[in-house]
């Protein structure tokens, strides 16, 4: 199989990926362990449902480099369709969440 990008790109995209799947973890972990101590807070659900993603756009990110280090088309097509589906679900969790904070917000503030 011929390389598709050329000398120092196709080292340096694979690390930048995995530098920016780490951050994601590192960030999602923060995120998920807030959730789990504060989990009386009423917004604990939000940071546990962004610490997930997190780790999901992690893995996401580690296939990306997969398929650019290795040259697997399959792994760049894994990591996109997963990331997409990933992301509108978590988005469209956190909008049902944030609808249902409101929701309890608004009869409090009334009375």
């Amino acid at each position: 199989m011929g390389s598709s990008l050329a000398g120092p790109i196709s080292i340096l995209l694979p690390v930048l990926l995995l530098l920016a799947a780490a951050w994601a973890m590192w960030r999602g972990t923060r995120q998920l362990g807030r959730g789990l101590r504060e989990a009386s807070h009423p917004s604990s659900s939000l940071w546990l449902v962004r610490g997930l993603r997190g780790g999901i756009v992690a893995l996401a990110l580690v296939a990306q480099a997969g398929g650019v280090l290795f040259e697997q088309n399959w792994l760049l097509i894994f990591g996109a369709i997963f990331l997409g589906e990933e992301l509108y679900e978590t988005g469209f969790l956190i909008c049902v969440l944030r609808a249902g904070e409101k929701a309890t917000v608004w009869p409090l503030e009334e009375v």
